[in-house]
């Protein structure tokens, strides 16, 4: 049977992941958006493009980290997760 800990269908924790990933790659790419829409308003050519994106590529990969330490945490909290010798 299934030994995974979480007792939902795979379904729903496969809606759960695309969620997850969706808002990370909307992160990364809307400071850009912004940055080329101030861009002209101001004068600035690439400017805001450049530190938008830098902004949302950042942001990001701190989501990124964020997630995977939670993946890795033990569902319990009462114990660290075991490492490989």
């Amino acid at each position: 049977m299934n030994d995974s800990p979480d007792s939902r269908p795979p379904l729903m924790v496969a809606m759960e992941w695309i969620s997850r990933l969706t808002t990370i790659a909307v992160e990364m790419v809307i400071p850009g958006l912004i940055g080329y829409w101030i861009d002209p308003k101001l004068g600035t050519k690439p400017v805001c493009l450049i530190l938008g994106t830098i902004a949302g590529f950042s942001l990001g990969i701190w989501h990124l980290v964020q997630l995977a330490n939670a993946a890795q945490r033990p569902k319990d909290g009462n114990k660290p997760p075991e490492r490989m010798k």
